[in-house]
């Protein structure tokens, strides 16, 4: 968790030893699943006040996309932190070894 935390206050966090891929994929790499958890976040909130104006149920089905928006973003974000986090203890440990 330490490493992200690094990443929130603006500190630049070198890549492990055994990540040779060029700086620009792993940056892509973070875009991409930045952007994909964005989106998670924005589309059922964006559907829910379509099917509102449709169906002239106002603010049900906004609410309740931005809820289910809200909750599907968050666990993916969960899981790529997770996974940051899991792959950063690998390496800090195969790198002590």
């Amino acid at each position: 968790m330490r490493h992200f935390t690094g990443l929130l206050r603006g500190n630049v966090v070198p890549p492990s030893p055994q990540d040779n891929r060029p700086p620009m994929v792993v940056a892509m790499r973070w875009v991409s699943q930045i952007s994909s958890v964005s989106f998670e976040m924005a589309i059922p909130a964006g559907v829910g006040w379509w099917l509102d104006q449709e169906w002239d149920t106002e603010p049900w089905l906004l609410i309740s996309g931005a809820v289910l928006g809200f909750y599907a973003g968050f666990t993916h974000l969960l899981q790529i932190v997770k996974a940051a986090n899991a792959q950063q203890t690998n390496s800090s440990r195969s790198s002590k070894q």
